[in-house]
């Protein structure tokens, strides 16, 4: 079953003002979340939540919740120390 996807405002807001690269990362992660959302490529993102899930392409990540009907991506960040964004 394709979910919807909802967004929280903090994600709604950072992704209007996405560099278009990153918007398209995310975009194609985001697809590929909906598409499978406890997928191989995603996992739990904290030890003591078994709802909450994670998934990491290209320097974007993203977390999220999965309902029956919904995907919320409840947090998006972008990790490129040669930008700038996130340094580790």
């Amino acid at each position: 079953m394709k979910r919807r996807v909802q967004f929280t405002e903090q994600v709604a807001r950072f992704r209007d003002y996405m560099p278009v690269s990153d918007r398209e990362k995310f975009q194609r992660l985001l697809a590929r979340i909906v598409a499978e959302p406890e997928g191989d490529g995603s996992h739990l993102a904290y030890t003591t939540d078994t709802v909450t899930r994670s998934a990491w392409e290209d320097g974007v990540n993203i977390h999220y919740v999965v309902t029956t009907f919904f995907v919320v991506v409840i947090e998006l960040d972008i990790y490129d120390a040669r930008r700038g964004f996130n340094e580790v």
